[in-house]
């Protein structure tokens, strides 16, 4: 192996993984009871299909943001208001502030 290469390898070296913090903020909702028991079911579900067993919390989270992520009229609506406020927006910012993840539960 060439030196040139050695030294820069030496300074390039970084984690394997990146660390995403996920920040959480706490809310009230009043939802149906046959959805309270339908998000129940689903965490179930999930458990035993991936063996991941999420939170109620996770669950909700991951779905809205799922929800958002695939109505292109709501994407659209949120660039129209970002464009009037002198903005530009991506899609991907739509929910900067409430943009989670979760190890447990993924959209696909």
């Amino acid at each position: 192996m060439p030196k040139g290469k050695r030294n820069a390898e030496a300074k390039v070296r970084r984690p394997l993984i990146r660390i995403e913090r996920v920040f959480y903020e706490k809310a009230s909702f009043k939802l149906r009871t046959d959805v309270l028991g339908a998000i129940e079911q689903y965490v179930l579900y999930i458990t035993e299909m991936t063996g991941d067993e999420p939170t109620p919390d996770e669950l909700v989270d991951r779905g809205m943001q799922r929800l958002f992520d695939s109505d292109r009229g709501f994407r659209q609506w949120l660039q129209q208001k970002a464009s009037q406020n002198g903005k530009v927006a991506r899609a991907e910012e739509v929910g900067d502030t409430a943009k989670r993840t979760s190890a447990a539960i993924t959209s696909e």
